[in-house]
């Protein structure tokens, strides 16, 4: 047993709390740890290339059905969402039953879609096995589905029961999607935790190599700093929740221009540079330079080339952020402080993109 190993971190939202548990080798007493958080039957959806790593022991474990998926973003759709409720209501799903995501931020956003609209909300378990679902996706309440509109515009906000962080998963991990995860724990340094991000300019080359101590305070740090913001404005109503989003209006609008081919982390860590740089034409900040970088230090992209900037402009309106068709961004003012500008000029963009 390594249970007492295991940190938990409480996500304290009233009646919707749940505990995150962080650890090594978590997986090996899967059964012990989430026993107390499941009610009925359970139903574990994971993907192609997760599934045969993990999913046989932790069904067995959680004496659960299996379902698996096509892995990569284009299985978060509509048939995709189809497939999953369909096998689980012909396997014998009811209101006391839990669907639990295994797998990286694809799988789990669509159980948490589906297990928020199967009987009108069943039981939901993340077991996140990449650094960005560990970091970020995985906590939160978050659930989406992509459409030809654009990247998550239909979903809910459906808190898990409890989330599962077993930092061993990350073993397996191509250093492509570790990075990209990385992305995402460097933008709370940049939102929230200034001695955090400080830290990571001395050791992100230790997180991104997997190095355990590192690694463990990079993970926890990005969860609690999820955690307080995910307290403070659950359901984005007050601008608190929006700063999460720091490089992801232009990163969305690249990733849906490269049709997918870059990963959500290499869109989110470019974002964050362009982002930075919109502030500094706005005079807001000057810290393009110091965010380049460290991400160029680390390996991550920090611009994209060859791209219409007309188009990406448009893409940029579809984000959740717009409204009444007008660009709003999260703008970093400093080292852990951003905030929402509203209404940014077109031409300022336009600008930024085509440095």
């Amino acid at each position: 047993m390594i249970m007492q190993d295991v940190k938990t971190i409480t996500i304290d939202l009233k009646e919707r709390s749940y505990p995150v548990f962080i650890g090594k080798g978590l997986l090996t007493d899967i059964g012990v740890l989430l026993q107390p958080h499941l009610r009925g039957k359970a139903f574990v959806v994971s993907d192609e290339n997760v599934a045969p790593l993990y999913l046989k022991n932790v069904a067995k474990a959680l004496n659960a059905e299996t379902i698996v998926i096509p892995a990569g973003e284009p299985s978060k759709c509509w048939q995709t969402v189809q497939t999953v409720t369909d096998a689980v209501l012909e396997k014998g799903c009811d209101r006391r039953s839990a669907l639990i995501s295994l797998g990286g931020g694809v799988v789990g956003d669509i159980t948490g879609f589906c297990a928020s609209i199967l009987e009108r909300g069943i039981d939901f378990i993340q077991i996140p096995t990449t650094l960005l679902a560990q970091t970020d996706s995985s906590v939160g309440g978050k659930t989406a589905i992509d459409t030809r509109a654009g990247k998550n515009l239909i979903g809910t906000f459906y808190q898990p029961k409890a989330v599962v962080v077993d930092t061993d998963t990350l073993k397996t991990l191509p250093r492509r999607q570790i990075l990209a995860g990385y992305a995402e724990v460097a933008k709370y340094g940049l939102i929230k935790r200034a001695n955090f991000w400080e830290w990571l300019e001395q050791n992100g080359e230790k997180v991104a190599a997997l190095d355990d101590a590192a690694l463990s305070y990079a993970v926890e740090q990005s969860i609690l700093t999820k955690a307080q913001v995910v307290i403070a404005d659950e359901r984005e109503e007050t601008g608190e929740r929006a700063l999460l989003n720091l490089g992801h209006t232009f990163g969305h609008a690249f990733e849906a221009a490269s049709q997918m081919k870059i990963l959500h982390g290499e869109g989110v860590a470019a974002g964050c540079v362009y982002a930075a740089k919109l502030s500094e034409k706005l005079g807001l900040s000057h810290l393009a330079p110091r965010i380049a970088a460290h991400f160029e230090k680390i390996g991550l992209p920090v611009k994209f080339d060859g791209y219409e900037t007309a188009g990406l402009i448009a893409l940029m309106r579809k984000d959740k952020k717009a409204l009444s068709n007008r660009l709003n961004f999260v703008l970093p003012t400093a080292v852990g402080q951003a905030r929402v500008v509203k209404d940014v000029a077109e031409s300022d963009v336009a600008s930024v993109l085509e440095e």
